[in-house]
């Protein structure tokens, strides 16, 4: 079932992405499913596009979030904003609607002291923060070798649940995604 509501959020996620980034993607809120494709891998990352009515595309960065278990959870989804802007890149995470949203979702990069950040809105396919990168956090994410993402679930408030998301790939995969949407 979440796996299911998960690849719905993409879609959600592109829409989302509309709000920090390039206007074409606005216009593609009601894009049919089949247009989004996996370009490409990198490491832990997938770079996802979406084509656009005109035949360009506009890529970003994905990855599923899993539990220990192995039991996926959330999705990150994560695209690079226009130079001269406060954050160099910006993320939509996308949780269970369970999900404690006064808790806010927490996120450190190789456990380094972490930020929390607000959620924004909850759908039927889960509660969305929209959270921004400054520079110097872009480059701690390519230099790094995992992020962890807390969430707090609403039945269990005494127990956050760490969601590892690996850097592996990182850099790679951002490069591969600012070239795929230079070219447009």
């Amino acid at each position: 079932m979440i796996i299911k509501r998960l690849n719905h959020t993409l879609l959600s996620a592109l829409a989302a992405l509309a709000l920090f980034a390039a206007p074409a993607i606005a216009q593609t809120a009601g894009a049919p499913a089949d247009a989004t494709f996996v370009k490409e891998s990198h490491g832990a990352w997938e770079i996802r596009c979406l084509r656009l009515p005109d035949g360009r595309e506009r890529c970003q960065m994905y990855q599923r979030l899993n539990q220990a278990d192995g039991n996926p959870i959330a999705e990150i989804n994560l695209f690079a904003l226009a130079p001269g802007q406060a954050a160099a890149a910006g993320a939509v995470i996308v949780t269970p609607l369970e999900t404690l949203l006064t808790a806010q979702m927490a996120m450190n990069i190789d456990g380094a002291a972490g930020k929390r950040y607000p959620f924004s809105w909850c759908t039927d396919a889960g509660c969305v923060a929209r959270i921004g990168f400054t520079e110097d956090e872009l480059i701690q994410l390519k230099s790094g070798i995992q992020a962890t993402v807390t969430i707090v679930p609403v039945a269990t408030p005494d127990k956050p649940v760490d969601l590892p998301v690996s850097l592996q790939g990182f850099t790679a995969g951002f490069n591969a995604m600012q070239a795929a949407n230079a070219s447009q």
